[in-house]
């Protein structure tokens, strides 16, 4: 996709996170315990949230919960969603204004997106523990849930999170001068977010860092191994060096855990779970196999 320069200054500005913004079926079974369900949950006050699970429940196995980028509904797991249902439960939801969910007053914050989802999970019975998918957005939101309810999440998937600093680290990349003149082009209606989600990014930066989100489950970090093109950066010219940094961050996130890893996904751009989406799948098994508890009790 083509980002105006402009509009994406404004936005590194004032969102703590990556040029990577992503404005980007299962029979009904409404059984209570049943593992797959396709429905909308009230989340409060007759506000809505949908969610779909699928797979069956195993004894030890956890649930996959994915969560996708920034503007995606949760149909953009769909070459996920299917191949992890075979191995055990997967779930997946629209956050609010997004796919089938009721809309919300904006903007919100990250931690806003968080508890929404926890609510949702706790009144869809949908029972933990979890092993969290994040893309891009989604990798803050759910370390973020890691951070606010620890002993739920038993391992992490990380499809190219967006890392916080990024964006602040990505403006210094930009000669001075050209950042000068850009600043000066700089319109009211380039302030306004225009995503569907709205999302407060100015919180986004310091909530993370001050959380600063640390652990030592399974964590596995896949990356695009396509380099960043002039298409996706502010300024073409840092193209190659935003990549650079983009990896070098990545890699502190993978660092985040002692049990990380990290993954390239030589063959893909930002969606990898559209590109590779093998990968994802592999790295989700691998991540429930190591978190599933043996007959008789848990085991981390």
């Amino acid at each position: 996709m083509r980002f105006n320069a402009m509009r994406l200054l404004s936005i590194l500005l004032c969102a703590g996170m990556s040029t990577q913004f992503a404005l980007a079926q299962n029979p009904k079974d409404e059984r209570r315990g049943s593992s797959s369900f396709d429905k909308s949950v009230d989340v409060g006050s007759g506000r809505k949230l949908h969610i779909n699970c699928s797979g069956i429940n195993i004894a030890g196995a956890p649930t996959v919960v994915l969560e996708a980028g920034a503007g995606n509904p949760s149909t953009v797991w769909n070459r996920v969603q299917p191949e992890v249902a075979k191995f055990t439960r997967v779930c997946v939801y629209d956050r609010a204004g997004l796919g089938g969910s009721d809309p919300v007053p904006t903007p919100r914050t990250v931690v806003a997106l968080t508890e929404d989802l926890r609510t949702l999970l706790v009144k869809a019975e949908v029972d933990g523990p979890y092993v969290m998918v994040g893309h891009s957005l989604g990798g803050i939101l759910v370390r973020l849930y890691a951070s606010y309810y620890p002993a739920d999440v038993a391992g992490m998937v990380l499809v190219d999170s967006t890392h916080e600093d990024e964006a602040d680290r990505g403006l210094a990349l930009i000669p001075r001068e050209t950042f000068k003149e850009m600043l000066k082009k700089l319109g009211p209606a380039d302030l306004v977010p225009r995503s569907e989600e709205q999302i407060d990014g100015c919180s986004t930066r310091a909530v993370m860092n001050t959380l600063d989100w640390r652990g030592n489950i399974p964590l596995v970090v896949l990356t695009p191994g396509r380099p960043f093109g002039p298409d996706i950066v502010a300024v073409p010219s840092v193209a190659s060096k935003a990549y650079q940094l983009h990896l070098a961050l990545q890699r502190d996130i993978v660092r985040r855990s002692s049990r990380g890893q990290q993954i390239l996904a030589k063959k893909s751009g930002h969606f990898i779970h559209q590109d590779q989406p093998e990968l994802v799948v592999a790295a989700i098994r691998q991540v429930v196999n190591q978190v599933k508890s043996p007959p008789g009790g848990r085991s981390r």
